[in-house]
């Protein structure tokens, strides 16, 4: 399978706002749905929101926030620092649709938070092979706004 020839194609360092930019290590597909920025490939799908931090919340704040109101069947939780930004992440298992049991794997939940404002990821693959592509797009997240 191959890029859909009807959408733009972004590859290497792509920049996403003024602020955030993401490293794609192979080309993808880009759109925008429903006010999301959509990437895919075959067998891969990110869907990002960037949210600005509105009410000046610490990041450490915001983070507390996203640990309290996710689910409690998140798993592989992760979290890590580089420089200012904080990457916090975890896999859900979402409920089948009733009429397909597509098998559908658990999706990479990825956020990047930076004092100005916090990129929201998801990740859904088709092999277990591609949660690491997903961990990486996660990691490559760099933000370059004011601090």
């Amino acid at each position: 399978m191959s890029l859909h020839p009807d959408f733009p194609v972004v590859e290497g360092r792509h920049q996403l706002t003024p602020d955030w930019a993401i490293t794609l290590a192979a080309p993808f597909n880009r759109r925008i749905e429903d006010g999301d920025l959509v990437l895919w490939r075959p067998g891969l799908t990110v869907w990002m929101t960037i949210w600005l931090n509105d009410e000046n919340a610490s990041i450490e704040s915001r983070v507390e926030d996203l640990k309290q109101h996710m689910s409690p069947e998140a798993t592989d939780i992760e979290q890590h620092a580089q420089g200012q930004t904080v990457y916090y992440a975890y896999r859900l298992a979402e409920e089948p649709d009733e009429d397909t049991d597509d098998g559908r794997l658990p999706g990479y939940y990825g956020y990047a938070f930076a004092a100005g404002s916090h990129v929201q990821m998801a990740v859904y693959f088709d092999e277990e092979a591609e949660a690491e592509a997903a961990r990486a797009l996660h990691r490559s997240l760099e933000y370059a706004g004011q601090e």
